[in-house]
């Protein structure tokens, strides 16, 4: 199974964390400032989901506090326990147990998803855990897409679009950047020939 990745996603290795009693009472003492849609898991992972970076950084640092194993400020990633990673896919610093890969769902809505490796491998995915009562209208992924939008249009031009992304140019360095769209378009059958 896989967990959807919204907005900033704190995934947690259920398995390594929650044999920390403190890493419970953390994760409890947050619960109730959480979007209701922040939360989703499967048997393996916890998925934390938020809009703002800082709100995600510090429930990091209270994982941490609590005795949960984070990536150090320096990037490092050995035996962590929980890590960041964006619905595009970014991972703040990479980890042997998570595996990130993306699918479109019926509607053709491109997702994230997050899976435990297995052998160093990302498993082939059999379900997708979504947070109780998830809607596209309403959720974080929506949100943090129309938010990101929002920013690529003020500070880079727009330059193409293909199936699963939009292509944008920094004004200033004129770095391309990609952006996963939130909806998959099927490509022009004429184009491809």
């Amino acid at each position: 199974m896989a967990i959807l990745i919204e907005g900033y996603s704190v995934v947690i290795n259920k398995s390594l964390a929650m044999q920390n009693a403190d890493a419970l009472s953390a994760l409890k003492s947050v619960d109730e400032t959480l979007h209701p849609l922040a939360i989703c898991s499967d048997e393996t992972l916890l998925r934390v989901g938020f809009l703002d970076l800082k709100q995600a950084q510090e429930f990091l640092n209270e994982l941490e506090k609590a005795g949960v194993k984070v990536p150090n400020k320096e990037g490092e990633a050995s035996n962590v326990e929980a890590v960041m990673v964006t619905q595009f896919g970014e991972i703040e610093t990479p980890c042997s147990w998570l595996g990130v890969q993306f699918t479109k769902l019926k509607d053709h809505t491109l997702i994230c998803l997050g899976s435990l490796k297995e052998g160093g491998n990302v498993a082939p995915v059999k379900g997708v855990a979504f947070p109780k009562g998830w809607d596209k209208e309403r959720s974080i992924l929506k949100r943090y897409h129309d938010e990101r939008i929002h920013y690529m249009h003020e500070h880079y031009d727009f330059v193409r679009s293909e199936p699963m992304h939009d292509i944008f140019r920094h004004r200033e360095t004129q770095r391309e950047v990609r952006l996963l769209k939130l909806n998959y378009v099927e490509p022009d059958q004429a184009q491809l020939q």
